[in-house]
Parts: C-alpha cells; structure tokens; sequence
C-alpha cells in the first residue's frame, strides 16, 4: 500500500521478541496489551509496511500505529504511562471499602419466590 515510509523503525532484541510473542498469543493477557505487542512485532517482521498495513492487520486505526512505535522507540515499553491526578478511589476488582475494613454486610433474608431455605 502506498504511504510515507514510518518515523520510527522497530529494532527488538531476542528476549524483547520473545517476551512480545508470548504476550501477542497469551489468552489471558489485557486486549489492550495484546494489540500493541502485535503493533510492534508486525512493525519489526515487516518494516517495509506501512502504518495502515499494521493496522489492518492488527485490528486498530493507523493513529494507534503511530502511537505504539513512537512509544516503543522512547520507552521500549507496551505498559501505560502514569495517569494524572488522584488515585483510584474504586477498586477496578470490585472489592468494596467496606471489604477492606473488615465490614460485612448483612446477609439479605428471603429470596426469589419459592425458594426454601
């Protein structure tokens, strides 16, 4: 496909591809992850591709192309950066404050009609 030739050139070293790899295959590793290591392993199998090439193949728009090689040739990392601002209140896991302190909750009585206890 016709396109300027990308800014940033991918150059891994064994254990990088190999860590890559292993996270562009695992089955439980974040989605988010597992797009930008294929992002980067297609930009270093292929660096005669174009970023719309990568894309395509790695399911995303060129602009999140641009982004990962940039971000691969400054920090050689796949991992977010620093999030501005206060610390999560919430728990991403669902683990409540509550849990934390020691709390518990009473347990509701009843239930759905018909059930016995």
């Amino acid at each position: 496909m016709p396109g300027p030739k990308p800014k940033y050139s991918i150059d891994l070293t064994t254990e990088e591809e190999h860590e890559l790899r292993k996270v562009a295959n695992a089955h439980t590793a974040p989605y988010a992850k597992v797009v930008r290591a294929r992002i980067v392993l297609s930009a270093y199998d292929h660096p005669e591709w174009s970023n719309l090439q990568i894309a395509d193949e790695a399911g995303c728009t060129r602009r999140i192309v641009r982004k990962w090689r940039k971000r691969w040739a400054e920090t050689r990392s796949i991992e977010d950066l620093p999030r501005p601002g206060a610390p999560r209140r919430f728990s991403p896991c669902g683990t409540s404050t509550s849990d934390r302190l020691g709390l518990q909750s009473t347990p509701r009585r009843g239930g759905p009609a018909g059930a016995m206890e």
